[in-house]
């Protein structure tokens, strides 16, 4: 998700080249380092056998080697047969005679292999000479060629492994209603680049290279002539040849009219806003104008982030008010034209549609950038970017919503995998990525475009490391067989509703093709586990279907599994491995099929989660382990637990029967005798005996700790004394190089205020100038605490009542951040001031603090909080240099909380509980970077809070949803 902000990662890819969408800052540091790609932020290098900057040096006397297919796509569609029988084509140039031998070996998915053998050559001296090599009749899927050439002598000349993609047949001509776009790169060799994207079914490009600022309006009042204009329209009708629509562009600024920086310098045309706004948007219309007939939608701005990368600073305002001027110049001339705006769904709620703010709206449809692993929230995303533009956009989201990048990497999302099998891992993620915002789109009535990021056939470009072509063999990486593989199925169908909304295992995506026929497209989910990179990590098991026969089921790669012919059907299921059905069948029998009629054996249908303490222990003390059912099936089962170190259980066994798909239950385990850890960590290992299935027993562990907040008044600066006997809730954060932290954190309250002090183990400490200084730094981007809620009062949580609800889609109520304001290095007291940030509330629409957006209901940014007073509450953050330890003391005033504290207890014995987890940020330099405590208390669960990015968007990798349990006692 491109909400994220910048990383500080090296970049050693190629200088940003001209092309259409700048993808670097100015150190060269691409925006999808900025990503959570799970355990990312690995540098970016250029990949041997993966991507490239072409064949090495050979040396003068050497023969020349050059090896490939007789397609250079390299991508070879089945003929009438179901089969494709390429010819591999070694050619050899020597200035001596030289003979030799082809060794060669064909291997499906780089594992099982399927054809192999060797062929002689003898090349004349001066001459290029091209041996064919028959590979035989493959079936579709992805396959690794393998070719070493030796001479007469046995000396190796080259060796080799190429990439071959044998496709089903694609949909060809256009189709505007088409979901399948596809990030195509201008470098290189556009006639082989379009060829391949034609190949893959790609309906839709992003950019036309022949409308650049520049060009359209080369000075003041000027504008271009026929002949540049009669290129772009070539452009965009050679793209229609290939069946491919284009979404036009509007490439940043003229060179003439770009905003300096805030120090009076110039900027390159992509680095700011326009100067003068109203030529710019006369140059927009004047791009418009001559193409309109061609070409209906344009993106107006690439990531137009406040004080960021591509608007350095302009302000949110600046942005609105460059799309109302586009607007009134182009729309009165040409109203079927649609502007596409904004840059992600944060971003289009923080400054396109700001509430209450000055020309919001002036957009027909949004973009979001939605990079990285396909986690529930970029379905969430998607919903509410539909539902955003409905409700804010001036034509109601009439041009429907863009997702204009997206994508995984090798090097990023799959850091810790051999490369041979982090290419497979690439193409897992695409078909999923694609579907979850197809189904956002079908369920809200609105046309989604998903652009794939990217494809470039034989040359280097900035953001390589996402390409889905291995430039140095000029072959296909898997992701482009995947891609295929999906539009060869779903094309020319109508995604009708998802099979299993309460199933958190499973996603099924139920297509019907224009004459009712059955199309449909199922995956098991992934789980995290600390990485989203291995296979391993997800949920596998089998799908049975009882009702088989006419269905026709391929893998993730195009491999057909099933033909048709038998009435039963055993399917392997894997995390992101999509399953795809297609039938002579209606619809509604294949709906049937997959559910009424389906059979799920899950290794892990069950998601058991023994819960935090919220009393002390105690006489009556339970130990509660929540049991939910993750497949789509009921299921009965018996749940064991064992004994804590030093504890007696009455029982450790118990019963849970008929447990619908989704449901939750909560098993409660009287605790008879105790010993109280002093770490207040209670390790708890559990098994799981399936009703009928005697082979299968998961089991895991979690460790539950007491998280309870006494009845207690605090001082704040008072000292450490008085939080005396409050038990803490201790996280543990080891980096990527292994060094380890513990962060504290305890909870008290009484009847003003929610009280929290949190020991943060931190070596170099990292804050931000104060707010007053800089209102554009966000508090979460730098050491801080975030502390949030959810009460279940979301006035303004637009997915409440889907569906999808609780499986993916629910939020917070309240988020602060408490950090220290420093504008000295040594962070000194009397230089530094300590601030309580409101994030998110009732009445904040999920907006994030921008300075020119009009004010809310509920007001954003610093809380009137200070060390000793504040009708908001009280806020002290102090260090100690000898123990390398900050302490952040919050006291948060009820009137912040309402719903909360209207539960509270009135009496004493009495309690409740709060749904709250902390989070721990640790910036600068050897920093930690993020610490959830969701992620150390259960298996996260996606949420949905596609705000700005401080609470990791909601996904899995980077916190989950905010809904462990504390108790409060009186």
């Amino acid at each position: 998700m491109s909400d994220t902000p910048h990383s500080d990662a090296p970049h050693t890819d190629t200088p940003h080249p001209s092309s259409s969408h700048p993808d670097t800052d100015d150190r060269n540091i691409t925006r999808r380092r900025a990503l959570l790609y799970g355990a990312g932020g690995a540098a970016g290098v250029a990949l041997a056998g993966v991507v490239g900057t072409g064949q090495e040096a050979q040396a003068a006397t050497a023969p020349s080697i050059v090896l490939g297919f007789d397609d250079p796509t390299a991508l070879f569609p089945v003929d009438g047969s179901g089969r494709a029988a390429p010819d591999l084509l070694v050619t050899v140039t020597s200035t001596a005679p030289v003979s030799g031998t082809i060794a060669w070996k064909v291997s499906a998915r780089s594992t099982r292999i399927v054809g192999s053998g060797t062929a002689a050559f003898n090349a004349a001296a001066d001459t290029a000479h091209t041996t064919t090599v028959p590979l035989g009749a493959l079936d579709p899927d992805y396959y690794r060629v393998s070719v070493t050439v030796t001479d007469a002598d046995g000396a190796q000349l080259a060796a080799q492994t190429l990439g071959l993609g044998v496709l089903r047949p694609t949909v060809s001509g256009v189709r505007p209603d088409s979901a399948f776009g596809l990030g195509i790169r201008q470098e290189g060799n556009l006639e082989v680049t379009k060829r391949i994207a034609q190949l893959m079914g790609v309906k839709w490009t992003r950019g036309i290279a022949a409308v650049q600022p520049d060009t359209v309006s080369p000075a003041p009042g000027v504008f271009w002539g026929q002949a540049d204009i009669d290129k772009a329209r070539a452009e965009v009708a050679e793209w229609l040849s290939y069946g491919i629509s284009s979404m036009g562009g509007i490439n940043y600024n003229m060179s003439w009219n770009v905003q300096p920086d805030a120090n009076g310098r110039p900027l390159p045309t992509y680095r700011n806003r326009p100067k003068d706004m109203v030529a710019h948007a006369e140059m927009v219309y004047h791009a418009i104008a001559p193409l309109q007939d061609l070409v209906k939608n344009w993106e107006l701005w690439n990531e137009p982030w406040v004080h960021g990368r591509y608007w350095t600073t302009g302000d949110s305002q600046d942005y609105r008010d460059m799309t109302k001027l586009i607007w009134d110049r182009v729309k009165p001339r040409f109203p079927d034209v649609d502007l596409i705006g904004g840059g992600s769904v944060s971003y289009n709620r923080d400054a396109v549609y700001a509430q209450g703010s000055a020309r919001a709206g002036y957009i027909d449809g949004s973009v979001n950038h939605a990079y990285g692993y396909p986690d529930a929230t970029q379905y969430a995303m998607a919903k509410t970017q539909v539902k955003m533009d409905r409700l804010w956009s001036r034509t109601g989201g009439r041009g429907g919503q863009w997702q204009t990048e997206c994508g995984t990497a090798v090097v990023h999302s799959f850091p810790s995998l051999p490369v041979e099998e982090a290419i497979y891992g690439v193409a897992r993620t695409l078909a999923p990525t694609y579907l979850l915002h197809m189904l956002a789109g079908a369920e809200e009535d609105s046309p989604i475009k998903v652009f794939w990021f990217s494809l470039c056939y034989d040359k280097p470009y900035s953001g390589q490391e996402f390409n889905i072509y291995d430039i140095k063999t000029k072959t296909p990486l898997p992701a482009v067989v995947a891609y295929s593989t999906m539009t060869s199925v779903l094309e020319d169908a109508t995604l009708q509703t998802e099979l299993y909304p309460d199933a958190k295992s499973t996603w099924g995506f139920l297509f019907r093709t224009e004459d009712g026929k059955g199309r449909a497209a199922v995956y098991a989910d992934q789980i995290y586990d600390g990485t989203d990179e291995s296979p391993a990590a997800g949920y596998h098991g089998t799908l049975t279907l009882r009702d088989a026969a006419g269905i026709r089921v391929h893998d993730y790669l195009g491999h057909q599994l099933a033909d048709g012919s038998a009435d039963r059907v055993t399917l392997t299921l894997n995390p992101w491995e999509v399953l795809y059905f297609d039938t002579d069948r209606s619809a509604e029998e294949l709906r049937e099929v997959l559910t009424a009629k389906a059979d799920f054996a899950y290794d892990t249908p069950l998601l058991v989660t023994p819960l935090s303490l919220v009393k002390p222990l105690g006489k009556g003390s339970e130990l509660e382990v929540r049991v939910e059912n993750v497949s789509p099936k009921a299921l009965s089962a018996i749940v064991r637990v064992a004994e804590p170190s030093g504890w007696k259980l009455r029982c450790t066994s118990l019963p849970v029967v008929d447990l619908a798909p989704g449901e939750q239950r909560t098993i409660q385990f009287p605790v008879t005798a105790y010993e109280v850890s002093p770490d207040n960590e209670y390790r708890v290992d559990w098994t799981v005996q399936l009703t009928g299935r005697n082979n299968v027993t998961p089991s895991g562990s979690r460790t539950v700790r007491v998280a309870h907040l006494p009845y207690r008044a605090i001082t704040v600066g008072g000292g450490a004394d008085q939080w005396s006997g409050v038990i803490p809730v201790t996280l543990t954060s080891v980096s990527k190089t292994g060094d380890t932290k513990k962060y504290a954190m305890r909870g008290a309250w009484d009847d003003a205020f929610l009280y929290f002090r949190a020991e943060i183990q931190d070596t170099t400490p990292s804050f931000q100038v104060p707010f007053a200084t800089n209102p554009y730094l966000f508090p979460f981007q730098t050491d801080s605490i975030q502390l949030g809620f959810d009460s279940g009062n979301k006035p303004d949580d637009l997915l409440a009542g889907d569906p999808h609800y609780e499986k993916c889609l629910v939020s917070l109520s309240h988020l602060f951040v408490a950090t220290l304001g420093s504008s000295t290095p040594d962070h000194a007291s009397q230089n530094a001031v300590p601030q309580l940030h409101r994030q998110c509330a009732p009445g904040t629409n999920y907006q994030t603090y921008y300075p020119t957006n009009a004010a809310l209901p509920t007001p954003l940014g610093p809380m009137d909080a200070s060390p000793t007073g504040g009708s908001e509450g009280r806020i002290l953050i102090t260090r100690d240099a000898v123990a390398k330890v900050t302490v952040y003391e919050v006291a948060i005033a009820w009137n912040q909380l309402p719903a909360l504290a209207a539960t509270l207890p009135a009496s004493a014995g009495g309690s409740t509980t709060m749904a709250f987890a902390f989070a721990v940020g640790d910036a600068g330099t050897g920093g930690h970077g993020m610490t959830y405590s969701t992620t150390q208390s259960q298996a996260p669960q996606s949420g949905c809070y596609n705000f700005a990015a401080f609470w990791g968007t909601g996904a899995q990798f980077s916190g989950g949803r905010v809904d462990t349990r504390w108790g409060l006692g009186r």
